[in-house]
């Protein structure tokens, strides 16, 4: 097989699939997504990633097939890294979607799923050596409901954040919600260390629930840094003496500079060293 995928729990050639059988996702952005950091060819956090999909198929109103449960989603994981022979680090995204056809009223509310796997340079997490460059992203605002918390098919505002960054030559552009608060970036969730305290914005805020959001938490509070949820506006980005950005695969990248502004990283040193050391387990 050129491009090993599991569709529905079993391997296949990825460009054998007809186009039928991805079309609601497609065409309608109806699903959600899961991306999974693999290290030592063993999936990470996956009980956390699970029960995100779990929840936002309930949101999503698409049936859980009863075969569809954690183990059966290790299994197929597991099966994947196998057969692509990735045994240190790597990625797993798992696209979750309405199956069959229709329009905007769907023929059957029944689940599909695709599960595919690629290998990484980096076995653990590495801090990034320059710190990223960021702004503000103006032009959408992204809005607060029940399906802000997931990562469904529709991410136009992320993509579309993340074009704008590349045209500006920065790195990233920080999402804000309908109250103008800084919720996230196109890719991470934030952290912001000011006056003594890492600041992250709060779920009911609109910002993704993101694995790692919890992880890096976890982890500072265990270092015995004080984490509070917060709102967060433009002026506390120019207050802070640290900017730091997390998503599972990535784990932490620190930021250098905000406009004019410049920042340090040592909270982000100690608290990806902590993340690696709580991932021993893995090595």
């Amino acid at each position: 097989m050129l491009y090993p995928i599991n569709l529905n729990g079993q391997i296949l050639d990825g460009d054998s699939i007809s186009f039928n059988q991805l079309k609601r996702g497609f065409n309608f952005g109806d699903g959600l997504f899961e991306t999974i950091r693999v290290i030592n060819g063993e999936s990470i956090f996956l009980d956390a990633h699970f029960n995100r999909v779990s929840t936002g198929l309930e949101v999503l109103k698409i049936k859980q097939n009863y075969s569809f449960n954690l183990n059966s989603l290790q299994r197929y994981i597991n099966e994947l890294l196998l057969y692509k022979n990735i045994k240190h680090g790597g990625k797993v995204k798992v696209y979750v979607f309405r199956g069959g056809l229709g329009t905007y009223k769907p023929e059957t509310n029944q689940m599909s799923f695709i599960i595919e796997a690629t290998d990484l340079e980096h076995n653990i997490y590495e801090l990034n050596k320059k710190g990223y460059l960021v702004d503000v992203y103006s032009e959408y605002s992204k809005t607060v409901n029940q399906l802000s918390f997931f990562k469904t098919s529709n991410s136009l505002l992320y993509v579309l954040a993340a074009v704008t960054a590349s045209e500006k030559n920065l790195d990233d552009l920080f999402i804000v919600n309908e109250k103008s608060e800084i919720i996230e970036s196109s890719n991470s969730n934030i952290f912001l260390y000011k006056d003594e305290v890492l600041l992250t914005p709060p779920l009911n805020s609109g910002c993704i629930h993101g694995v790692m959001r919890t992880e890096v938490i976890r982890a500072a509070r265990d270092l015995g840094i004080i984490v509070i949820e917060s709102n967060v506006y433009k002026e506390d980005l120019e207050k802070s003496r640290e900017i730091f950005l997390s998503n599972v695969i990535s784990g932490i990248r620190w930021v250098g500079g905000y406009k004019k502004n410049r920042f340090y990283n040592s909270i982000s040193k100690k608290v990806i060293e902590k993340l690696n050391q709580n991932l021993s387990s893995y090595r």
